[in-house]
């Protein structure tokens, strides 16, 4: 009786020592998954995952999409595109900051372009920041322009596209948060 209940307490203290370190192990991958996950999305967003959720004036849709488009005959890849129709503008106003956000962005970086084999209507593309204009580009078949903003101080933001119909790819529209 003796050895088998050695036999039955060892097996016991095993099954617990596994037990534990599963748990262990199981906690630790959970608080590990939590800070990759939150240092990925906490650090830079899309505009576009976040476009939907902004005011949208005037015709035009802007989508989340993915392929090439010609420059100088090389390809760049792009991320969204900006359907324009004729003669109209497009307005999106999105709250980037709202009152109260403890990690605000701090840096918007907007890249853009046409393709070269598309017809040669320029796009008009203006950016405001809490209401007022800042910065803008016009970009014509073929070209790709960057916009870089400082918006640490920035609550709402503003992009106006005009054109008289043409399709505006983007390149890049990331909003990275301060450090």
């Amino acid at each position: 009786m003796g050895e088998k209940y050695l036999i039955g307490i060892m097996k016991f203290y095993r099954l617990i020592t596994i037990g534990f370190l599963s748990l262990i192990l199981t906690a630790f991958g959970i608080e590990a998954t939590k800070a990759q996950r939150s240092t990925v999305t906490r650090d830079f967003v899309s505009l576009s995952s976040i476009v939907g959720k902004c005011r949208r004036e005037g015709n035009g849709s802007w989508n989340s999409d993915s392929g090439n488009i010609s420059i100088g005959k090389r390809l760049y890849p792009y991320i969204g595109v900006m359907n324009l129709y004729q003669n109209h503008t497009h307005l999106r106003i999105c709250k980037i900051n709202p009152r109260g956000t403890t990690k605000p962005f701090g840096t918007f970086r907007f890249t853009f372009g046409i393709d070269e084999f598309s017809k040669n209507v320029p796009i008009e593309v203006k950016v405001y920041l809490n209401g007022k204009y800042t910065t803008g580009h016009t970009v014509s078949a073929g070209q790709i322009k960057t916009l870089l903003l400082d918006i640490s101080n920035t609550e709402d933001m503003a992009i106006e596209f005009s054109s008289p119909g043409q399709t505006l790819y983007i390149l890049d529209d990331t909003l990275e948060r301060l450090k």
